[in-house]
């Protein structure tokens, strides 16, 4: 029989409260343990409670703040997994484990988020195998992981579930932030083993966090492989997708990291490179590393190889490496450098050894940049050389870009036009759904509605050196003059959209690699009518007048009144009567319909659908009782029987 180890009693009679009270009570067929903290103010309070039963098991573990800013506020963790097979839902599917995460006056912290991803922590929120023991390491990164924020709610489901018998298999859970601004949280880890889960040949532990932010708005997405292997090589690396807008806007796709001269974006992890594990004997030590990654700036690749082949302090080691930095300036150009070094070590002393670096930039002008040199036992020789050849490309003799047509061209799209409603201090009046789509379609403008015409070409206000890759000399600047709706000046605030800088702007490699992927600039203007309130004489209102009237008469009369407001027309049809008690109100019941008496069984031929006389199907005309046979009698003679079956009188042909 368990106990309750860390809990004094004598302290519960003084009135102390331990600050740690560690659970293991075995109460067949329910085993409970866990473990519960407090801090020595009674600030805040942590525990993890776990119940296993032959059924499920069934954990709960979280954290509470009782005191200090943005208090009280706690955020709990839920899961209750099912053994093997779990519970079959369909389709080769099996739910294996279901759970939730709730907070109060808590909120997700995304750099936390992705820091345990990178660290292969954040798995250990999803249900462990041991949950006791994961939940020991877990609980104090809570509050880094959900923090303190007064008017927050953390609320979402977890699941778990498998398909092919555990071959594939999937747990995640979807967190939401409320309320506004709203955000979207999904944490998940994905295993795939081929053939058989229990000794897979292939295994692929894919740990992964995403969030959606309405209010910055960003997206990102970033996945690690951690403890997975392809036949018995290990496997390794992360991969990041990252989309923000607003002041600092950029677009980062990575699978491995990124080039070593590229500064890292804020919000961005330094990333694992996407490595393998060659070694095929314990004394072979072979491992490869590589990179790929895409911004609104560069394209960036790369891969690095490490041998170490020892034995007793003799053999080689080597290495060899590639990185690649592809930009535009404005034309097309890369940078790309390559090492390698090569050793032939004999007791730990270098008897031979061979070492390059190379740095290749163009095209056109090429620049080569090397070094070079020769380790043996007794000296070492080197060299060096710095080469350029080819000249620059002729300039272009295609006629420069037509900014102003481009412009124009823009404007010309409906989708350059935006239609705004006005707001509900100026225009009272409520439209019908056939206006509202008018409105929403473009086809139509609110008289006090406000008019947006924005593009996406070039930015205003800014000196345009260069349009996508062709050079625009002399630079030219574009702004908007004036705004005008007929002939009088309509315009109001500007509009903002992001552009890319190194479309439009000469950029060297430092300045691509440095500045922000894109930038706020002017894009177009809003059109207002009038920028008054609008004042009573400018509506006009109508009023309704009803009319009544006392219906004397013994007979029913039909009213029939019209009136028409503005562009609608109002037909009321008004029925009156003396009294309640009128003949009118209350007909007599008509008989809805007759029915008719069940049309006897006749013999059909099934060929050819027509009757067969009760001698030709050789049927006893007579029944039991002597007079005709009765429909159960027809049907008991003609059970078993081919080409022929009973059927009411009017389904056959004549």
């Amino acid at each position: 029989m368990g106990g309750i180890p860390g809990l004094d009693l004598e302290q519960l009679a003084a009135g102390q409260v331990p600050e740690s009270v560690d659970i293991d009570a075995p109460l067949p067929p329910v085993r409970l343990r866990g473990r519960l903290d407090r801090s020595p103010d009674f600030s805040s309070l942590s525990g993890v409670l776990s119940a296993a039963m032959p059924a499920a098991t069934a954990t709960a573990f979280g954290e509470a703040k009782l005191k200090g800013e943005g208090s009280p506020s706690f955020v709990v963790l839920l899961g209750a997994t099912f053994p093997e097979p779990g519970l079959q839902i369909g389709l080769g599917f099996a739910l294996s484990g279901i759970g939730g995460v709730v907070g109060v006056n808590r909120g997700v912290n995304r750099d936390a988020l992705i820091s345990g991803i990178a660290d292969g922590t954040a798995n250990e929120l999803l249900f462990p195998p041991d949950p006791v023991a994961a939940a020991l390491r877990i609980i104090p990164r809570l509050p880094v992981l959900f923090p303190v924020m007064p008017g927050r709610l953390v609320v979402g489901p977890m699941f778990r579930v498998s398909w092919g018998a555990r071959m594939v298999s999937l747990s995640a859970a979807v967190v939401a932030e409320l309320p506004d601004p709203v955000r979207l949280s999904v944490l998940g880890v994905l295993r795939v083993a081929v053939p058989d889960p229990a000794v897979p040949l292939i295994e692929l532990k894919a740990t992964f966090a995403g969030q959606y932010d309405s209010a910055e708005p960003s997206a990102f997405l970033m996945a690690s492989l951690t403890g997975s292997h392809m036949a018995g090589v290990p496997l390794d690396g992360d991969v990041l997708v990252l989309s923000r807008g607003g002041p600092d806007a950029t677009f980062i796709l990575s699978a491995g990291g990124f080039h070593p001269a590229f500064p890292i974006p804020r919000g961005v992890p330094a990333l694992h490179r996407l490595s393998m594990n060659l070694s095929p004997v314990p004394w072979i030590q072979m491992r490869c590393e590589a990179y790929f990654a895409i911004t609104s700036n560069t394209v960036q690749f790369g891969a690095q190889l490490f041998l170490v082949a020892e034995i007793a302090g003799c053999g080689l080691r080597g290495q060899f490496g590639l990185d690649v930095l592809i930009y535009f300036e404005p034309a097309m150009a890369f940078t790309a450098s390559m090492r390698g070094s090569l050793a032939v070590r004999v007791f730990g002393e270098t008897l031979l050894g061979i070492a390059f670096s190379l740095t290749l930039e163009g095209p056109t002008p090429w620049h080569a940049v090397g070094r070079g040199s020769i380790d043996l036992f007794l000296f070492e020789a080197s060299f060096d050389f710095d080469e350029t050849w080819g000249s620059r490309p002729p300039p272009v003799l295609a006629p420069p870009p037509d900014l102003a047509e481009e412009l124009k061209k823009a404007f010309r799209q409906q989708s350059a036009w935006t239609v705004l409603p006005p707001g509900s201090d100026r225009s009272p009046v409520l439209l019908s759904p056939y206006a509202n789509r008018l409105l929403a379609d473009g086809g139509r403008v609110h008289p006090h509605g406000r008019l947006v015409a924005r593009q996406r070409v070039l930015p205003f206000g800014v000196d345009i050196q260069r349009f996508g890759r062709a050079p625009v000399e002399p630079p030219q600047r574009w702004d908007i003059a004036a705004a005008k709706l007929g002939e009088e000046n309509a315009g109001g605030e500007v509009t903002v959209d992001s552009f890319a800088p190194g479309f439009f702007m000469a950029m060297s490699e430092d300045q691509q690699l440095g500045s922000p992927a894109f930038e706020d600039y002017r894009s177009g203007v809003e059109f207002v009518s009038d920028t008054g309130v609008p004042d009573d004489a400018a509506f006009i209102t109508a009023s309704l007048v009803w009319e009544t009237k006392v219906v004397e008469e013994k007979r029913v009369k039909l009213i029939r009144r019209a009136r028409r407001i503005v562009d609608l027309t109002d037909v009321e049809v008004v029925a009156a009567a003396d009294s309640v008690r009128n003949s009118h109100w209350w007909p007599a019941m008509e008989k809805p319909m007759s029915v008719t008496e069940r049309p006897g069984l006749a013999v059909m031929s099934t060929w050819s659908m027509t009757q067969v006389m009760p001698k030709e199907a050789e049927l006893d005309p007579t029944g039991a009782a002597g007079g005709e046979p009765a429909d159960a009698e027809i049907r008991l003679q003609l059970a078993g029987r081919t080409g022929v079956k009973a059927v009411e009188a009017w389904e056959v042909q004549g």
